[in-house]
């Protein structure tokens, strides 16, 4: 293990490709520190900030055979973190925009009763966070959701357990709701029962 410190990036990057676990680390180590100062500079919270970065090394790790560089690692990475954040920054426009929307209407004294155009606005941003599900998750909530399979019927088409399809399905259910918690706090309960009514 030692002997990677000695290593240069372009070499510990070939090692990596090949799924060498000891050059991920030894990467790891020198460049966390360096890209956390980047990314708390960009969202100004240190627990955001070692989120970005966590995210950053785990997409290396699981994408590490395809990694093409163009320049050099560090400026790979620091791109990576960069881009990152700007992606956040995206989704809390978007995140803003539907809820100035929605004091709009609110503030207009407007009740939900045109329910065809909520379901329309949320669906929207439910199917984004759904799409950010780990694959298997996704691919189960999914069936259950819109194929409208049942537990069994999910099992036997995965080749997993019932449940494994239930678990699934309820940790799914529990990452939307803390997600969606912080999108739409006192209308998610409402919205939950009209979407996710089952």
């Amino acid at each position: 293990m030692d002997s990677y410190r000695s290593y240069g990036d372009a070499e510990l990057v070939d090692l990596l490709k090949s799924g060498d676990e000891a050059a991920f680390s030894q990467i790891y180590k020198r460049h966390w520190h360096p890209l956390y100062h980047h990314a708390i500079k960009m969202v100004k919270d240190e627990d955001e900030a070692t989120d970005v970065v966590q995210e950053v090394f785990t997409a290396l790790w699981s994408k590490s055979e395809h990694i093409k560089l163009n320049s050099s690692l560090s400026y790979y990475l620091h791109s990576c973190v960069r881009n990152y954040v700007l992606n956040l920054f995206n989704r809390e426009k978007i995140r803003t925009n539907y809820l100035d929307n929605l004091q709009h209407t609110l503030n207009k004294g407007s009740s939900f009763t045109d329910e065809t155009l909520m379901r329309k606005e949320l669906s929207t941003i439910i199917e984004y966070q759904i799409s950010l599900l780990p694959e298997k998750m996704r691919k189960v909530f999914e069936l259950s959701r819109n194929s409208h399979l049942s537990h069994k019927e999910i099992s036997m088409e995965l080749a997993i357990s019932e449940e494994t399809v239930k678990k699934q399905i309820y940790n799914a259910l529990k990452i939307l709701r803390l997600k969606l918690t912080s999108l739409f706090s006192v209308v998610l309960t409402l919205f939950f029962y009209l979407f996710f009514h089952f």
